[in-house]
């Protein structure tokens, strides 16, 4: 039987969405589109809510 680490496992999932927030990042700053503005920061969100599940320590970023 295998154990899953889910430590390792949120912050694999938490470094991926980061990945995918700087890319959408950087073709919002390229495009200056709303629309990849706008998908910039659902990947945003994205990664700040895999990042912090606790919705506690989430709204402690809300300062």
């Amino acid at each position: 039987m295998s154990v899953i680490d889910l430590q390792a496992e949120r912050e694999a999932r938490a470094s991926e969405a980061f990945l995918a927030y700087t890319k959408a990042k950087a073709r919002a700053d390229e495009t200056r589109h709303l629309r990849d503005m706008a998908a910039a920061v659902r990947a945003w969100d994205a990664f700040i809510t895999l990042a912090f599940p606790e919705p506690a320590r989430r709204e402690a970023l809300a300062v």
